[in-house]
Parts: C-alpha cells; structure tokens; sequence
C-alpha cells in the first residue's frame, strides 16, 4: 500500500479530493436530512473511489469513470431541459473529473509498459499542478460580474457576455466568459479553463496539525488566523503541456487582483510552499519563475525560543556587559562628515503589548542614559498596532543583543550564535 501522506501520481490528485469532498457532502445531507439510503450509498461509492484513486488502484479511476460520466451526464440532461447556471458548472466540472479518470487510466497503462523508458514514465505522470491558494481571514464577497471584471482587468479581453442568462447575442463572443457563484466559479479564457474556490472554511482539515508544525512564528499566526481560502486553479485542456511561467503568471495576476485586507498567506498546493503575504511578496508573484521559490521569507524569521534557555542567557548576558562599545560608537556617529555614509546602529529589544512579547530588530535613532528610540526594524508578529517603520521606545534593560559595523565588519549579533546552537541542538533530537 502506497504511504497515505504521499500524493497520488498520474494527475489524479485533485480527482481523490473533490470525490472525498462529494462523498462527505452526501454523507451529511443523506443523514442531516434523515436516514436516505441512495443517498448514503453514493456518499460512500464516492468516499472509496477517493481511498482507491489516492492508492493509485486502477479499480478506483475505473469507478470514477464511470460514476463521474454518469454525473456529467445526469447533469447534461438537467441543463438541456431546464438551463440554469449551476446546471452547466455541475456538468463542466463532473466531465473535468471524468476527463481525469480517463488520463489517469491511461498514464497508468503507459507507465506500465515495458517498452517505456524511464523518463518518458516520468514526464507523463507528473503532470503539472497549476495553482495558487490565498488564505484568508475570512471568505471574500466574490459573484460572477465581479470576478469578470477582475479577469478583464488582469488578463484583458471581453468577459462580460457570459454575465448573464438572457444574452442571446451571438454577434460579439468576446474573449471567453465566468459563470457560477460561490464558492465554485469557472472562467474560460483562450489560454484553458479555470476555476476558482471561495470558500468559507479552513484550507486544511487538520489546521490545528500544520499549525503545530510550522516553527516560524509569523507564518505560523497567518496560518492559524486564517478561516477560509481562495484558489485559482488552471485546468490544462488535452494533452497540452502549458509554459510552466506562463501559466503561473496569468494565476498569479488574478490571484494578486483577488487579494485584499484580509488576505494572510499564499500557498502553492504542487509542493505546498507557504509565504505570509505582503506587497513584496505580490509583486514577486508577478515575475516570471517566481513561484519556484514561494517559501522564501521577506521577512526575517521569528523563532520561539525559551528566555531561560542557557546559550541564549549567555549571549544576552555578553550584550548587556559590552553595551558602552555600542554606546561609545554611535555617539561617534556624530563626528561623521556631512555626506559620509553612515553605518546603522540596531539592537534587538524586549518590547510587550498587552499579553504578546517579542524579541525584535529596532533601528536606533537616540540614546538616552536609561532608554533607547528608534524604528521596528522587522514586522512584529502580534503586537498590536505597531508594525514596520513604526516609533519605539524602551529601556536600556531591555536590550538583549545589539549590531553596528566597524570597517565593514559587524560588531555585536551575539544571539546568532546561541540560535545556532539552539536549532542544532533541536535538529539532533528530532533525528
């Protein structure tokens, strides 16, 4: 039995997934609207076809083709009959899945054959997961007017004639159209299908696990404040292998239009890299290759580290009796030329607000015989409403590290060398 945390191969991740999340939904309606027999039945077909696609069984893909064509075309039928908008989604997505099943089927059988070489089994089954997740505090107002008019504005092009039910229009197509509402909506454009999630619940089922998981503590706060999520996903028509930058590209320019106050952390399902956001962040996404390298942090990491521990205790003990060097140094700085560049004088500093302390980075700007001033040099993770650039004050006892360059050296970063020593110290448990 292949691992169960190890994802499924032959692009039929996402099809495990959606047919886990109808096999629960039916279970829930077949028993919240009371014991329903077919109901739960087909909850339960569907929960297996998941276990057995994630097992990479061909019995499961098998089952899922058959019960994913039948939906596509119950759902058909139901849309030629009595047209409504969430017939025709129903129908698009249940023959996407189909479509999956059907692949799946055949990348299975060709990684199987022993004419095959090994890295033509590779290039098919690793199709491609195009798609980025915003984690947000909480689901985004979204309809489908809206949605096109952010396509419009991101990607260009004409949108708005799928808008509506009563267009008959066939003199002026446009460029594609977005239809559905929350928290599913497909939008089809020259470069594919897409569809984008809206919903009002946690990303993952196991929050409280990743939460845990996650040692730097600024991440790990987005992660955990978050409640819902919003996803752009490409669905690759055919057997067409889109230009990986290209693709991502045209996510991210919609992903970073959808973002707003409420967004946290972006997330790239493929390989599940994480990055609190913030404007750097969306202006990376939008360069190309940039979503190769979405776990690296702009900010600097924030780390949980016991006060009482003894190597950082030292380290902050050899600050605090160094102090007058850092003191001498900037006072120096006045005798500076006017024009001369000058070093940056920062210590790290014990501040509180209310219930949260933290230990952070501060730009000082003046020296008082019992306090110290200056700017917040990174951006705390829960103190208040004080972030980035913003005026502190704090006394000198208060200090536990210190930093300013001499002849291009930097003196002081007394606590590096504790944190190394702490993380290894961490890392051998672990093993």
């Amino acid at each position: 039995m292949k691992p169960f945390l190890q994802r499924p191969r032959f692009g039929t991740t996402s099809t495990a997934f959606w047919a886990a999340a109808i096999g629960l939904l039916l279970l829930f309606v077949g028993v919240a609207g009371g014991p329903n027999l077919v109901v739960l039945v087909m909850g339960i077909s569907f929960l297996i076809t998941a276990v057995l696609i994630w097992q990479e069984l061909a019995a499961g893909l098998w089952i899922g083709l058959i019960i994913f064509g039948l939906m596509t075309l119950l759902h058909g039928l139901r849309t030629a009959i009595d047209f409504q908008w969430r017939y025709l989604i129903y129908c698009l997505a249940f023959a996407q899945f189909t479509y999956e099943c059907w692949s799946g089927l055949r990348q299975m059988r060709d990684h199987h054959e022993p004419e095959q070489t090994d890295e033509t089994s590779d290039d098919e089954s690793d199709k491609p997961m195009i798609s980025l997740v915003l984690l947000q505090r909480q689901q985004k107002y979204l309809e489908d007017m809206i949605l096109a008019k952010l396509v419009e504005a991101t990607w260009g092009g004409d949108y708005s004639h799928g808008d509506g039910e009563d267009d008959d229009s066939d003199e002026h197509e446009g460029d594609g159209f977005v239809v559905g509402e929350n928290p599913l909506f497909i939008i089809k454009a020259p470069t594919g299908m897409y569809l984008v999630h809206n919903l009002d619940a946690p990303y993952w089922d196991n929050k409280d696990e990743v939460v845990e998981a996650i040692g730097e503590l600024r991440l790990r706060k987005a992660v955990e404040d978050h409640t819902a999520w919003l996803a752009v996903d490409l669905l690759t028509p055919g057997d067409e292998e889109p230009d990986m930058n290209e693709a991502y590209l045209l996510v991210a320019k919609l992903l970073v239009a959808l973002a707003d106050e409420d967004t946290l952390a972006v997330v790239r399902p493929e390989s599940m890299d994480i990055n609190v956001w913030s404007e750097e962040v969306a202006d990376r996404l939008l360069t190309p290759g940039a979503y190769e390298d979405l776990s690296h942090q702009d900010n600097a990491p924030v780390i949980p580290i016991a006060e009482d521990n003894p190597a950082m205790q030292a380290a902050i003990a050899t600050a605090k009796q160094r102090w007058p060097e850092f003191v001498d140094a900037f006072q120096q700085r006045a005798n500076h030329q006017a024009g001369d560049e000058e070093s940056s004088f920062v210590v790290k500093a014990k501040i509180t607000v209310d219930d949260s302390t933290e230990f952070i980075w501060v730009d000082v700007i003046g020296l008082e015989p019992h306090f110290v001033h200056g700017y917040l040099a990174n951006d705390p993770v829960a103190l208040g409403d004080l972030k980035l650039g913003s005026q502190v004050e704090f006394p000198i006892e208060d200090v536990c590290d210190w930093c300013y360059q001499k002849d291009d050296e930097p003196v002081g970063l007394f606590s590096l060398e504790a944190i190394r020593q702490i993380q290894e110290a961490e890392q051998s448990d672990e093993r």
